[in-house]
């Protein structure tokens, strides 16, 4: 079934994976935009090495409090509060191996749905003995811990931009994760932007998450730091767009 997720990732639009040794994973942030509807989100994990990897997962809730993200770990303790479940919820990843890994809600309409809802997913590796090597441990020292968004029915986009000089600072105030895009690339000539291009540590376009509730400080890197910056703000599926020219105070 082809899935009409909407994906973003919280540093940059063109990060297409991210990866730790030979394990790979598709998002960083996945913000399932059907997920009201009963479709499932998908993370998919790649393993580009030689050797099995053996991972276990875990559900954290994410919440905003006072501006402070507090993580509800899901245990057995509070089954009952579970809004999604994992499938499966350990993974056997083989050599040369793509898998991947369900996301399900299974509240149903003991869930709201004015306001997101966000999870963080955990994926850890599990040590495991080697075959005729019982001393010899994999030890896998990597994880991913990926968030997985459910937005709300109806985007309430509403923030407040502050800029000076050198860090922006993002108040959201609405119902929904917004994402921004910092673009200074206009104006420049084609030499400074393969200059750009060719360092992996400088950029002239940026983007943002922020989830509903948080008060964000961005520093903004050394090259993107105008007097003037180009702000674009977007809701998790773009149907909601504004921009904004912000000066410096």
């Amino acid at each position: 079934m082809k899935m009409k997720l909407k994906l973003m990732t919280a540093m940059s639009a063109l990060l297409a994976s991210v990866s730790t040794q030979a394990m790979s994973i598709n998002d960083l942030m996945l913000v399932n935009s059907e997920a009201l509807e009963g479709k499932a989100g998908i993370f998919t994990l790649s393993n580009t090495d030689d050797i099995t990897y053996f991972l276990k997962t875990s559900v954290s809730k994410v919440e905003v409090r006072n501006n402070q993200i507090i993580k509800t770990p899901y245990t057995r303790d509070n089954l009952q509060q579970w809004d999604i479940a994992l499938k499966p919820s350990k993974l056997v990843v083989e050599p040369r191996m793509i898998k991947e890994l369900m996301v399900e809600e299974i509240c149903g309409s003991r869930c709201g749905d004015d306001r997101d809802r966000v999870y963080q997913i955990n994926i850890e590796p599990v040590a495991y003995e080697l075959e005729n090597e019982k001393q010899s441990k994999v030890n896998m020292m990597f994880g991913f811990a990926p968030y997985y968004v459910i937005p709300a029915k109806t985007s309430r986009v509403e923030y407040q931009l502050d800029y000076d000089g050198k860090n922006l600072r993002v108040n959201n105030t609405g119902n929904t994760i917004i994402n921004l895009i910092i673009d200074q690339c206009q104006g420049k000539t084609t030499e400074e932007l393969k200059a750009l291009q060719e360092d992996k540590y400088k950029r002239c376009r940026i983007t943002y998450s922020v989830i509903a509730g948080r008060d964000r400080q961005l520093l903004l890197p050394p090259e993107l730091r105008q007097s003037n910056i180009d702000v674009v703000i977007l809701n998790h599926d773009g149907t909601v767009r504004e921009e904004h020219t912000v000066r410096s105070r």
